[in-house]
């Protein structure tokens, strides 16, 4: 969820605001408000907030100072400055100290909305390249441990964060002893595909059994399970090996390897863990060492897509793999398959763990073999749309599943808290869902969106107050949640089309 404070000394603006905000059925929160610019300086501290609206004109800090003293200390929190017209040469500065953008006072509540989607897309594309760098730094990790391993020349400003990582850890070898056994046709170009789906297998059962720890292929056949927390190891080997063998016929060892006193001394423990494990080393084909296989690289896939979901935004996730797709028509020949079963995979972890599907293991085997008999990028894309397909689809009935109580229980909560403070966060939080999502999903059942079904629902009750009592209009537009009567009667005549006074003469009996 995005995070504003909201900075501004008139307290009916700033609580106009504030409601807008709680409102507009998005992603964004008011975490605090600020009466001056040195109020919110303290808040800033504490809160870390995304954005900042801000007033210019105000006592002891002003809104240009406030935005100077922030971006020097905190340069990734946005900001958008409100001004008046007579400050609109002084709000130039503002632009030129880092404001995103300028409101014009008054703002109409589309202003609003405009600025915050646009805050919103920068925003997005902030948490894109982070990912991006993320991925990078883990491949970085993975390359650097792998030179260790095989005594590679290796880069060493990541050594100090591997040795907080690994050291005292315990470390497991897996070794898959032929690639081509005889009841299995595999073809030599179907090895980096078989090693990473068994790095998947592995790598799923290590989960299970409560692991955590660096799973890597180091290299042709061989992989390193480095353990931070061991968890049933054993069992977890013995699983693993049983699963290759039943779902892709191969067969694979495991062993101990010791626990790592020193990182820069990992080679030493590979290959006396190889000699206890009676493991000749192949020089003759060591393909595995410069395969593109990444566990980083699906990580990123999969954080992508539960982002998209969690946000509810369905038609973001779709452009997202279709450009992903489109990425994988770019790659060597070579690359393909590899980059097509990382996202089958991907997308198979992500379904277990937010539609809380168990595994398909009864036609892994198949798929993996159709992927391999694709001939070509075209089969290759429709193996991968085959695999998207399965995906939206569970996600569809996941939705189907969930949604309806959701947005019941949501609608019921409403009804009986319809006189309150009822913005979407607490409403989405009352049925444990994301706001952006819920949002999303409230409309879909609903056919309205979050606002407009609960000023329907406040209207209904106006109406039957109206109808059925004396109170007046400032005690009708409390009771039903408007502390604004003006605000109340407003709203009123756009959905009756009469206003509360005329209302109560057309109706009261």
């Amino acid at each position: 969820m995005n995070q504003i404070l909201l900075v501004e000394d008139e307290p009916l603006f700033r609580k106009g605001l504030a409601k807008m905000i709680s409102g507009s059925g998005t992603d964004w929160h008011v975490c605090g408000e600020a009466e001056n610019g040195q109020e919110a300086e303290c808040l800033i501290e504490q809160t870390q907030p995304d954005l900042v609206i801000t007033d210019i004109r105000m006592p002891l800090m002003d809104g240009l100072e406030l935005l100077k003293r922030t971006k020097s200390k905190f340069p990734g929190i946005e900001f958008i400055v409100i001004t008046g017209f007579q400050d609109f040469q002084y709000a130039q500065t503002a632009l030129r100290y880092g404001a995103l953008d300028l409101l014009i006072k008054p703002c109409s509540q589309q202003d609003i909305y405009d600025a915050l989607a646009k805050v919103e897309v920068l925003l997005l594309e902030k948490q894109a390249r982070l990912r991006k760098a993320q991925n990078e730094h883990q491949l970085l990790l993975e390359h650097t441990l792998r030179g260790i391993f095989l005594r590679f020349p290796y880069r060493t400003e990541v050594l100090a964060e591997l040795e907080q990582s690994y050291t005292g850890s315990k470390l497991i070898l897996f070794q898959i002893m032929d690639y081509h056994p005889a009841h299995k046709q595999y073809a030599k170009s179907d090895v980096p595909l078989l090693q990473f789906a068994v790095l998947n297998i592995i790598s799923e059962l290590v989960n299970q059994h409560g692991i955590t720890g660096k799973l890597l292929l180091i290299e042709y056949g061989r992989i390193a399970l480095v353990m931070r927390d061991a968890g049933d190891a054993d069992q977890a080997s013995a699983a693993a090996s049983e699963t290759i063998q039943r779902l892709l016929g191969l067969s694979v060892v495991s062993y101990p390897a010791g626990v790592i006193a020193d990182i820069t001394k990992l080679a030493d423990l590979y290959e006396a863990g190889l000699d206890v494990g009676k493991v000749e080393r192949n020089q003759d084909d060591r393909s595995g060492v410069d395969s593109p296989i990444s566990g980083a690289r699906q990580q990123l896939i999969s954080a992508q897509i539960v982002a998209y979901i969690v946000a509810g935004q369905v038609d973001l996730l779709k452009q997202y793999l279709a450009q992903w797709m489109e990425e994988v028509r770019g790659m060597p020949p070579a690359n393909r398959p590899i980059e097509a079963l990382s996202l089958s995979f991907a997308l198979q972890d992500t379904a277990r763990k937010q539609f809380e599907l168990e595994q398909d293991s009864s036609t892994l085997t198949d798929r993996i073999g159709m992927l391999h008999a694709c001939a070509n990028m075209a089969e290759i894309e429709a193996w991968m749309h085959a695999e998207i397909d399965r995906f939206l689809g569970n996600f569809d009935k996941w939705q189907e599943k969930y949604s309806g109580n959701a947005i019941q229980k949501a609608a019921r909560y409403m009804e009986d808290h319809y006189a309150e403070a009822l913005p979407l966060q607490l409403v989405a939080s009352h049925v444990h869902l994301n706001v952006t999502y819920f949002s999303h999903l409230f409309k879909k059942v609903t056919g309205r969106s979050f606002i407009d079904y609960l000023i329907e629902l406040r209207m209904e009750k106006a109406k039957q107050l109206l109808s059925n009592t004396d109170l007046k209009i400032t005690d009708v537009s409390g009771m039903i949640g408007y502390d604004l009567p003006n605000y109340f009667a407003k709203l009123f005549k756009q959905t009756t089309g009469l206003s509360p006074k005329d209302y109560r003469k057309l109706h009261q009996k």
